[in-house]
């Protein structure tokens, strides 16, 4: 185990593992957390528990002693009480006195039956006896026999001269009272109803069972307890102890005879080995006993040190399991910092895998990454107002018709406005009499003069409305265009006061810096994104009843027809049409002329106004046709599409004309000329990525140079080669880097740059691409080629 833990902290100064300063650190930190307060509490469990084991070993031995001791007191005194009752028992009364043992043989007979009686009362008691002084005999269960020996007769006589009627005999007595071995005697002297006793009764106890009811005092088998009267003299003798056993008796006898604090425990030291004492005094029948037991000191502290081993060897496997899971819970928490670190690194120059702080690291990078967003934001910022710009115009001239509405107002939401619950409404500014201003403005000055214009219109409106609440629009011709979004929820009658309010203050400031005259139409409100491009072409429509004559004008789209006079035309419908068609949507435009029929069937009340407005419809594709750069006359072979149009009356009909001969064949020369048109742009445009790949080139500059839009170019791209462009241009670059490093030796850093990557992300795009870095690839293939 302590190999296990050396190693480990061996490892924590190698570098093998690939991990850097922070790493050794945290798990460094993380061991002391966890083996500090491990270490406190093992150190501190061992010794308060181990003196807490000790005290309680001592308390329950001690407790144990006085339960023995309590347990001898009841025997004896059971054996004592029991003795005076059998001593008044009739039978040993004053008729004994002077017994003839011929003439009362039926007295002998009780004699013999109660002391059978008697001794069998008591498991302790070996023999029973009595003795009547005159005439000299005793009698026991067995005989009754005469005393000759004269000194057995002054032994036996001696009984009677006692100052107590009831009293114990050492084992170690001089009396010769025909015991067997040391047996302890409890005597009672008889006397009858007279002064003078005339014999006795004697208990004579099994030393055997009275050395073992001692020896339960202790359950240690190396060490002993017996009993010793007030001279230190044994009262229980110990018969069946070892000869180590009787000699620290005997030497313990010796010790507490010159000891005079009876009661407390000592050690005591025997034969190189120590011993715990403990005694307990008794008064016994007016005489005082000792109570003595002796325990080795190693039988009292095995627990404890059974316990101390136990809790060391508990505090070393915490102490590992700590070590193991600070060593796991550092991995653990180190684990997200390394992944980062590999990133880092495998985006790096080698100059930052030199490093050897991890945070240090990231720090480096995160500094790098920041100026780099920095910079991009920056850039962003100067470049939002033109992309919202861009936008503004593309939605409200109807190029986004293509997006869904919840994707349109994803985008717009992206810009910055807010369109949540709100309605659209379109002021369209126009600027007159530029020619009337006596030299202040030349011919060429229109788009100066609409830039300023725009300039102080949305300043005028910042002040009313908040910045994503409106958008201004620049159409360079002289013409503003205001988006204003507003509550829906607000009251139609309120948003026109403050819609008219705002018209005026921009037609004073505009009167008043530029002393121009202007016109400004207020459009419907659109309920959708789709419809503000028809807002816009309604206002264009509203201006053109400005009054020639007026300085200054306020148009309401809403106001230009008498109430209850409604336009027999749908405008939105038209206008997705011609979206439809410029794109080259066959069944989309085919759908949406049906839809446009329809619609003008509802509207309209007499079928003159039907055919009317497919004929406006028909100018209008033809418009478009013109507009894309195809000779109507050739699509349609010479055909006059009204004359063929005004023949026909039946819906039906109309819609399979329209579909047959003028939606499909317009489509079908699109289709192949914009295939052709598609083939030879994605042509140049991959011609230029094989010339200067190692320049910086995006779809955006490709389509801006060849004046087309990135989704068709991007489309094409994917239509022609197979591939999109991204996977297009890293064809090519890989093809050269990898030709690069097996013929050259350029540094590989060099080769990044070399063909238009940085380092930074070099490595990683040619592992994406190769499956292995570009060192490897370079030992990898150079040492193939040069073996071959």
């Amino acid at each position: 185990m302590l190999r296990l833990i050396m190693s480990f902290f061996r490892s924590l100064g190698s570098d093998k593992s690939g991990k850097g300063n922070f790493y050794r650190k945290s798990l460094v930190f993380v061991v002391a957390v966890a083996c500090i307060p491990t270490g406190i509490i093992g150190i501190s469990s061992y010794y308060i528990g181990s003196n807490k084991i000790e005290q309680e070993v001592n308390r329950t031995h001690q407790l144990q002693l006085n339960k023995g001791i309590q347990r001898i007191d009841y025997s004896f005194s059971q054996l004592e009480l029991s003795l005076t009752q059998w001593a008044l028992n009739p039978t040993f009364g004053a008729k004994l006195r002077n017994l003839d043992p011929v003439d009362q043989y039926t007295d002998i007979q009780d004699i013999y039956k109660s002391i059978l009686t008697l001794k069998g009362s008591n498991p302790l008691i070996e023999k029973a006896s009595i003795y009547i002084d005159a005439p000299s005999i005793t009698i026991n269960d067995e005989i009754t026999e005469r005393i000759n020996d004269v000194k057995e007769q002054n032994d036996f006589r001696s009984l009677l001269q006692s100052q107590s009627s009831i009293y114990w005999l050492s084992p170690y007595t001089d009396l010769h009272l025909k015991q067997t071995g040391n047996s302890l005697i409890l005597v009672h002297t008889l006397s009858g109803q007279g002064i003078k006793p005339f014999g006795a009764l004697l208990l004579y106890l099994n030393p055997q069972k009275v050395e073992a009811l001692v020896r339960d005092l202790n359950s240690d088998e190396n060490g002993a307890s017996f009993i010793l009267d007030g001279d230190y003299r044994w009262i229980t003798a110990p018969v069946s102890a070892s000869a180590i056993a009787k000699d620290l008796q005997t030497a313990l006898s010796g010790e507490l005879a010159s000891r005079k604090d009876n009661g407390s425990p000592f050690v005591y030291n025997f034969h190189d080995k120590a011993y715990s004492v403990s005694n307990g005094l008794l008064n016994r029948l007016g005489h005082p006993w000792i109570y003595v037991s002796v325990t080795s000191m190693s039988n009292l502290t095995a627990p404890v040190v059974l316990i101390s081993r136990l809790l060391t060897a508990i505090s070393l496997v915490v102490l590992v399991l700590a070590l193991l899971l600070s060593w796991f819970a550092s991995n653990k928490i180190y684990r997200p910092i390394q992944r980062i670190v590999r990133l880092i690194q495998s985006d790096s120059l080698s100059g930052d895998k030199e490093s050897k702080d991890e945070i240090e690291l990231i720090e480096k990078k995160w500094q790098y990454v920041t100026r780099e967003s920095k910079v991009l934001h920056e850039r962003l910022e100067r470049a939002l107002p033109v992309l919202k710009e861009g936008f503004m115009l593309q939605l409200v001239q109807g190029h986004l018709q293509g997006l869904s509405e919840e994707e349109a107002l994803e985008q717009i939401t992206q810009y910055g406005w807010d369109t949540q619950g709100k309605i659209y409404r379109m002021m369209l500014i126009q600027l007159h009499g530029l020619s009337n201003l006596n030299g202040r403005f030349v011919d060429g000055d229109e788009q100066l003069v609409t830039f300023a214009a725009s300039n102080i219109i949305e300043e005028i409106a910042g002040q009313r409305v908040e910045a994503a609440q409106f958008g201004v629009i620049n159409f360079r011709n002289l013409t503003v265009g205001l988006l204003l979004f507003i509550p829906e929820g607000k009251q139609n009658e309120a948003s026109k006061r403050e819609l008219y309010q705002l018209a005026n203050e921009i037609i004073q400031a505009l009167n008043q810096l530029l002393k121009v005259r202007v016109t400004i139409s207020i459009s419907k409100a659109a309920h959708s994104m789709k419809q503000i491009s028809y807002t816009l072409e309604e206002s264009r429509q509203a201006l053109r009843y400005r009054s020639m004559d007026a300085e200054y004008e306020i148009i309401d789209t809403e106001e230009l027809l008498p109430q209850g006079e409604k336009v027999v035309y749908p405008f939105d419908l038209e206008q997705e049409i011609m979206q439809t068609l410029r794109l080259g949507m066959l069944t989309e435009t085919v759908q949406n002329i049906e839809d446009f029929l329809l619609e003008l069937q509802k509207q309209a009340v007499k079928e003159g106004s039907v055919q009317q407005g497919m004929l406006q419809l028909l100018g209008s594709i033809l418009h478009v046709v013109l507009q894309s750069g195809f000779n109507p006359e050739k699509i349609y072979s010479g055909m006059n599409p009204y004359e063929q149009l005004n023949r026909l009356r039946e819906p039906e009909d109309i819609l399979d004309w329209f579909n047959s001969k003028i939606i499909t064949p317009y489509i079908t020369e699109l289709i192949e000329v914009q295939d052709f048109y598609l083939k030879q742009l994605v042509t140049k445009a991959a011609d230029l990525i094989r010339r200067e790949y190692m320049n910086d080139i995006s779809l955006e500059y490709l389509a801006d140079l060849y004046g087309t839009s990135t989704v068709k170019l991007s489309s094409g791209f994917k239509q022609i080669t197979g591939v999109n462009f991204i996977d297009y241009l890293t064809q090519i670059r890989m093809n050269h880097i990898k030709e690069l490093l097996l013929t050259t030796d350029m540094k590989i850093n060099d080769i990044a740059l070399a063909c238009g990557y940085q380092p930074t992300y070099f490595n990683r795009i040619f592992k994406k691409h190769e499956g292995v870095t570009a060192s490897e690839y370079r030992e990898k293939y150079k040492h193939a080629s040069g073996t071959i």
